[in-house]
C-alpha cells in the first residue's frame, strides 16, 4: 500500500482558502451524474508536473483563462488538486466524461476559443509543465460517500494480490463500505471515493481517497478505528 496526501483549495490547492478553479466539486459534481449500467463512473484523471519557477504562470492561466473556458464549453465538474506531501509540485485535475468519444471531438479548449486560441493557450500552459501523465479511472458508485466541499483528500492506494480483486471488493462492500458511512454520519471524515485504475494507469490499481475538512484529524486514529473504537 502507498498514501499520498492532497489538498483541494482555490480549485488547484495548497493550504490555502478555495478559489474556485475546480468546478462543482463535492455533491453536485459527483452524486448527481447518471451511474452507467455498470455501476460506474469514468475519470480522465490528467497529473502535470510544474516547473517551479511557472507555478504562478500555471494558477493565473487556470483561473483567468481555461476555468473561463471550460464554463463556456459547459464543463459541470471538474476537481484540480495540488499535491501537499508527495511529489512536489505537482498538480492533478480529475473530470468526469463519458468515455472515449471524447477523443473524437475537438477538445474543450477548442470548442469554447475556436482551434487557433485553443492551441495558443495549450502552448502556454505547456510551457509550465516538466510533465504530463493521463489515465483513465472507474469510480464505483456504490461505495462514494459524499465528501461535499470537503478541501483535503487522503489518497491511499491498494495492489489486490493475483485474482483477489474480486475478493477485496466484496470484503469493501460487506465490511469497509457499511463503516465509512458510518464514519460520515458521525463527523469522523468528510467523505469517501473508491476507484480502480484503468487504461494509461496500472490497471486495476485500486485507489481510497478519504476527504476532510482540515488537516488536523490525519494526526488522529484512521476513520475506522476512531468509528470502530479500540475493539
Amino acid at each position: 500500500m502507498s498514501t499520498s496526501m492532497k489538498a483541494v483549495a482555490s480549485g488547484v490547492s495548497a493550504l490555502a482558502v478555495a478559489t474556485g478553479l475546480s468546478l462543482g466539486f463535492g455533491a453536485g459534481a459527483v452524486s448527481a451524474q447518471p451511474a452507467s449500467s455498470q455501476g460506474i463512473t469514468r475519470l480522465e484523471v490528467v497529473t502535470f508536473r510544474v516547473k517551479p519557477d511557472k507555478i504562478e504562470t500555471f494558477l493565473a492561466l487556470e483561473k483567468n483563462e481555461v476555468v473561463p473556458a471550460l464554463k463556456k464549453a459547459g464543463i459541470k465538474s471538474r476537481q484540480v488538486y495540488r499535491t501537499v506531501v508527495g511529489e512536489a509540485n505537482e498538480f492533478q485535475v480529475r473530470t468526469i466524461v463519458p468515455g472515449f468519444e471524447i477523443y473524437d471531438e475537438p477538445g474543450v479548449l477548442q470548442r469554447a476559443l475556436g482551434a487557433k486560441k485553443a492551441a495558443e493557450l495549450r502552448d502556454r500552459l505547456n510551457a509550465c509543465f516538466d510533465a504530463v501523465h493521463v489515465q483513465f479511472e472507474n469510480r464505483v458508485n456504490e461505495f462514494f460517500v459524499d465528501p461535499g466541499n470537503a478541501p483535503v483528500q487522503f489518497a491511499s492506494k491498494y495492489r489486490p494480490l493475483p485474482g483477489k480483486s474480486f475478493a477485496y471488493t466484496q470484503f469493501y462492500r460487506e465490511y469497509m463500505n457499511p463503516v465509512a458511512k458510518e464514519a460520515k454520519a458521525k463527523g469522523t471524515f468528510a467523505g469517501m471515493d473508491y476507484t480502480v485504475s484503468q487504461h494509461g494507469g496500472e490497471w486495476g490499481l485500486i485507489t481510497l481517497n478519504m476527504y476532510y475538512n482540515s488537516f488536523a484529524p490525519l494526526d488522529g486514529e484512521p476513520p475506522i478505528a476512531k468509528t470502530l473504537g479500540p475493539e
